[in-house]
């Protein structure tokens, strides 16, 4: 937690450094590209740590036990070998699906290798949180369980996908009326309501998606999904 409060206080200093660099036509340094993938780790790591704390809760809640979130957060604790692992892992895979598609301008391909990463990681955190195994077991449970609920995964995706679109969408079109209106205050009282909803739309989403991929987990297990370990 400490290294986290420390990356999250020199994350602005970095960034303008960096900053400064590119406005000087100059590419970061290795230090700073080393500093800025730790903060990225770190965000992530944070991130895959309290999402699974709040994947254990629905779990529990599901199964009719109410846990308090420190609960949750403890037995999360137990799985942060595997959680960071996921983590790094989860970044590099998708940093070479992205650099993969800009070199080889093949859209297609790597779409559907991004589909098949989604359908490969999906109940990666859930199988951790719940079942404690390894990352490379982990991967391998999650591929199972996700062929056997691929239908329900689609359709709860695109519900999250077009909810969160049109709220994206909404608030991009204020954000171009705020522009217009010719008024500094205007533009900027808006453009912190939409910073400020971007921000709780990510948190619903994230919550929402928690709370469905845990039902889904639990279903597919229950209802004659490949059995764990």
């Amino acid at each position: 937690m400490t290294v986290a409060l420390v990356l999250a206080a020199s994350w602005p200093l970095l960034l303008q450094e960096v900053w400064h660099r590119a406005g000087r036509g100059q590419a970061p340094t290795q230090a700073q590209s080393a500093g800025m993938a730790l903060v990225v780790w770190t965000a992530s790591a944070l991130n895959s740590v309290f999402t699974a704390a709040l994947l254990h809760s629905v779990h529990a809640l599901l199964g009719g036990e109410r846990l308090p979130l420190g609960a949750s957060l403890r037995a999360t604790g137990r799985r942060v070998p595997t959680l960071l692992s996921w983590s790094l892992f989860s970044l590099v895979a998708g940093s070479l699906l992205r650099t993969g598609e800009s070199l080889a301008g093949l859209s297609t391909l790597f779409e559907l290798l991004g589909f098949s990463w989604s359908l490969l990681t999906f109940f990666v955190l859930p199988v951790i949180v719940v079942e404690g195994t390894g990352l490379v077991t982990s991967l391998r449970r999650s591929l199972a369980l996700g062929r056997h609920s691929l239908g329900r995964w689609v359709a709860g995706g695109l519900k999250l996908f077009i909810t969160t679109a049109l709220v994206v969408i909404g608030a991009i079109v204020v954000l171009i009326l705020a522009v217009e209106s010719d008024s500094l205050a205007v533009l900027f009282a808006t453009f912190a309501v939409v910073v400020a909803l971007f921000l709780l739309v990510a948190v619903v989403n994230s919550a929402a998606s928690g709370i469905y991929r845990t039902s889904l987990y639990r279903e597919a297990v229950t209802t004659g999904g490949p059995t764990g370990r």
